[in-house]
């Protein structure tokens, strides 16, 4: 029988056209791939690639035995990787993006060191998922919470709070709120009310409510701000790290609670999975007192 690693050798040859590629995707050196070619060579008596000295190219036997190998090698990979998968169980979760990167995934390490067989599929979309009908198994939603057919538990309700970088505030009083009025803010494209709000709640007036630098989302918002651009108002809790850090402070200037929050939420029609069980319960106590 030929050598199996020679045939796999060979169909990933015939599949790129190209002997350094091949190599590479079969951990190999050119050389030792050409030396696997001469050995399936010589257990077939065939020749199966040209030689020009510019490289490999399948003859028309070759390409005959490529042929006939199709995808061989590749269901070989699935079936294999399907058998290492084993035992594994999926959970699906579907969130918004500002909460995906700023808060979930720098803790996630935490959940899967608990739970080592979950393998986590995370999607993260504006859109509000059917947890009924689409391939999701539960999903974190920022609302009021009054959605129909789902059950859902609040993590916490936002507030906004101003933050910058140390060096944007200056010599300005931080005590001293009017210090706003001579900085930049930053805007996201999909919160523009936020300093509108807090500007009214705080019984503040500033130049920049309805211009100033926009950014397509919070993240890229906050990532502005750490860089000086501006100030933002934001949730502190997605930027806990940087203030840990002292990337960005916050000075104790009013804090607007807003009637929104984050949820976890679940449909009841579906079982609830032992996965799904313990992501919820690792989320009540990762968000315990945030709130």
């Amino acid at each position: 029988m030929a050598s199996l690693r020679a045939l796999h050798a060979f169909s990933l040859l015939a599949r790129h056209g190209r002997a350094a590629i091949a190599a590479e995707k079969l951990g190999v050196s050119p050389s030792a791939l050409s030396h696997l070619m001469r050995k399936l060579e010589s257990e077939l008596g065939a020749t199966l690639v040209n030689r020009d000295g510019r490289g490999l190219s399948l003859t028309e036997e070759g390409q005959r035995l490529a042929l006939s190998l199709g995808d061989a090698f590749d269901r070989i990979e699935e079936a294999v990787d399907s058998f290492k998968r084993r035992g594994r169980t999926e959970l699906r979760i579907s969130t918004v993006s500002t909460f995906a990167t700023r808060w979930l995934i720098p803790r996630l390490p935490d959940f899967q060191a608990s739970q080592p067989d979950v393998e986590l599929l995370l999607s993260a979309s504006t859109r509000m998922v059917d947890l009924d009908r689409e391939n999701y198994d539960c999903a974190i939603r920022l609302g009021t919470g009054n959605w129909p057919s789902v059950e859902s538990h609040l993590l916490w309700k936002e507030h906004l709070a101003v933050a910058m970088a140390p060096s944007l505030l200056g010599d300005k009083d931080p005590s001293d709120p009017e210090a706003l009025t001579g900085l930049p803010l930053l805007h996201s494209s999909a919160r523009r009310s936020d300093w509108t709000d807090w500007l009214q709640e705080a019984e503040l007036s500033h130049p920049d409510v309805s211009s100033g630098t926009v950014l397509q989302s919070r993240d890229l918002a906050i990532q502005a701000a750490i860089a000086g651009m501006g100030a933002i108002v934001i949730d502190r809790r997605f930027v806990s790290q940087e203030l840990d850090a002292g990337h960005l402070i916050s000075p104790d200037w009013t804090v607007l609670e807003l009637e929104t929050g984050y949820w976890f939420v679940r449909s009841p029609a579906r079982t609830l999975t032992r996965p799904v069980a313990a992501f919820r319960d690792w989320l009540y106590r990762a968000t315990a007192g945030a709130m």
